[in-house]
């Protein structure tokens, strides 16, 4: 008798490559929380890790860009508008955000994520709410809330919003359109293709702000660490990580992928703890496992969407 094994499912795949995603996204995290240490200014690692990344998938885009032509010009304000809220509109609301706020703060608003991307689905996309998705994201939260508070609850107490935290909360909601814009893309298009057809806009939008922060007395040095920086940021972070957090909203829908980006403070952590010696206390098994408990409860037993 020969074995027969079942492919896997779409959704089993795109969850996979979601959670990849975040782990890769948890990585640039500690990219970026070194590279104030080798001198790299934060929109000068944003600009280039994105023209790496175009330098990188350029090659295999020419081809069926070409091929497709006819699919990109009829849907240019898509993929140029893709680029502006990714590429140059999320990274640059959040790190204008996070020189005026704290760390703490810019994590607990970004968690808000899976909600806003629920009630983005339910408006633009007619996806249902259920009562389990919703408290599925509330004990999400919670886990956040305790990792990022470090389990004492005073932290949160004295929180103080100002205006990094409305940045953090535009980037919230930048990556929350990207989400469902993702879910719009045209049928059949190349997703290698449309990535770097959003990747030039996105750059060429990015590039005055990068030009003001050099012109400002912050310029971007030419040393091992800084390209060592940009080098993870731009491959692992943009090409790999972009391409599959694409590929897996894609398959899973944009609400799955909300619950799920709330592993990247729990991956987040872990990396801390591994590559930079911080401590493990027992907030951080809490608040993973009500993180956890959530994303199983908002997406396991019928709550995970099926992508189109």
């Amino acid at each position: 008798m020969s074995a027969h094994r079942s492919p896997m499912k779409p959704t089993t795949v795109g969850a996979a490559l979601i959670v990849f995603t975040m782990l890769l996204w948890a990585g640039n995290a500690i990219v970026g929380r070194v590279a104030p240490d080798a001198n790299v200014p934060p929109l000068a690692l944003n600009f280039w890790r994105w023209a790496l990344a175009l330098a990188i998938l350029l090659p295999f885009a020419v081809r069926p860009i070409l091929r497709q032509r006819a699919l990109f010009a009829q849907h240019w304000r898509h993929w140029v508008m893709f680029g502006f809220v990714t590429v140059a509109g999320f990274n640059t609301a959040y790190y204008i955000g996070l020189k005026h706020t704290t760390v703490v703060q810019g994590t607990l608003i970004s968690a808000s994520l899976p909600a806003f991307v629920v009630i983005a689905s339910r408006l633009f996309l007619a996806q249902p709410i259920t009562g389990r998705q919703v408290a599925g994201i509330v004990l999400s939260l919670l886990g956040v809330a305790i990792i990022v508070a470090r389990g004492d609850p005073r932290v949160l107490a004295n929180l103080q919003l100002n205006i990094g935290d409305l940045w953090m909360l535009v980037a919230t909601l930048m990556w929350t359109a990207q989400a469902i814009l993702i879910r719009l893309v045209p049928r059949g298009i190349d997703l290698i293709g449309f990535q770097v057809a959003c990747f030039v806009p996105g750059l060429l939008l990015l590039a005055p702000f990068y030009l003001h922060e050099t012109l400002s007395g912050q310029p971007m040095p030419v040393t091992r660490d800084a390209l060592a920086l940009v080098g993870y940021a731009g491959i692992a972070a943009s090409v790999i990580g972009f391409t599959c957090w694409n590929a897996g909203v894609l398959r899973v829908g944009a609400k799955t992928a909300g619950y799920l980006a709330n592993l990247f403070p729990i991956f987040g952590a872990m990396l801390g703890i591994v590559l930079l010696g911080e401590p493990f206390h027992w907030f951080h098994a809490v608040g993973a496992a009500a993180t956890l408990a959530g994303i199983a409860m908002a997406t396991v037993g019928g709550g995970m969407a099926r992508g189109r």
